[in-house]
């Protein structure tokens, strides 16, 4: 007896719907990865960092000033 089926997953054109889209591999500089490896959009630029970055710098900072308060 074959399960049914719960939900569709294939487009109209066959694609699967519920696997991300694979993204080519593209050799990175160290700047390029830390910046937004992701969005090809963005530049070279430091002011472009990434949301990852910002949070990791925040926290430093939050645990540099606990740190110091001490």
């Amino acid at each position: 007896m074959k399960q049914p089926q719960l939900f569709e997953t294939e487009d109209q054109y066959g694609n699967d719907i519920i696997q991300d889209p694979k993204l080519p591999h593209v050799d990175m500089s160290m700047k390029e990865k830390l910046i937004d490896p992701k969005n090809k959009s963005l530049g070279s630029s430091y002011w472009n960092l990434g949301n990852h970055v910002l949070l990791i710098l925040f926290i430093l900072c939050i645990a540099f000033v606990v740190y110091a308060s001490y």
